[in-house]
């Protein structure tokens, strides 16, 4: 399990990070979508610091338990609420912005299988 748990906790933590770091730079598809959907630069750039801090987290919790299953929680949460955005924009039926929208689908399996390792290793 604890295989597991590593391998699903850095792929979460890199992803996590690696999709921050355009919404904290406020450059890319990431930015001009949410932008164009009614979001400041300081909301984004919120989102890109909750993002880094999970991922960051999740990294942290690898070697201190009790802050991998905070950290991974936070994360799913964050992410089912970007799930609800993109649908409720409709992201998911449209050819052109579902690319957009499926990282956060991915990130929340991801986010489900670390917590399963985070409760199984504690």
């Amino acid at each position: 399990m604890e295989v597991f748990l590593i391998v699903c906790g850095v792929l979460l933590a890199v992803s996590a990070v690696a999709v921050s770091i355009p919404k904290l730079r406020l450059k890319g598809t990431a930015w001009t979508g949410l932008q164009a959907r009614g979001l400041s630069g300081q909301q984004v750039r919120l989102i890109g610091v909750a993002e880094l801090a999970g991922g960051i987290g999740v990294l942290v919790g690898l070697y201190w338990t009790p802050l991998g299953v905070i950290a991974t929680v936070a994360l799913l949460i964050l992410l089912l609420c970007a799930i609800a955005f993109h649908a409720r924009h409709g992201d998911y039926g449209n050819p052109d912005t579902r690319a957009v929208a499926m990282p956060a689908v991915y990130l929340t399996v991801l986010a489900v299988l670390a917590s399963i390792g985070f409760v199984f290793a504690g």
